[in-house]
C-alpha cells in the first residue's frame, strides 16, 4: 500500500476562475484524477506534493477556522 501525503491540486476553468484544495493521496496522478472526476469541464488540471511546512500551516489554518480542536 502506497503512503499518503498531502497534494495542494487546482482546477483551472475555461472562464479563469479555478478551484484549490489540499488533498491526501498516494500519488500527483491519484489527485489529478479526483480533481477531473470533480471538474470535469477544468481546463487544466495542476497537483503537487506540499512540503510538511505548507502542510502544518495549512493544518493549523483549519484548526483555528473550526475553534482549534
Amino acid at each position: 500500500m502506497d503512503e499518503r501525503r498531502w497534494y495542494e491540486a487546482e482546477a483551472l476553468m475555461a472562464d479563469l476562475t479555478s478551484h484549490r484544495h489540499a488533498i491526501p493521496g498516494a500519488s500527483e496522478e491519484e489527485i489529478e484524477q479526483r480533481m477531473r472526476s470533480h471538474y470535469p469541464d477544468a481546463v487544466a488540471i495542476l497537483a503537487r506534493e506540499e512540503t510538511r511546512t505548507e502542510a502544518r500551516r495549512d493544518l493549523h489554518r483549519k484548526q483555528d477556522t473550526r475553534g482549534g480542536f
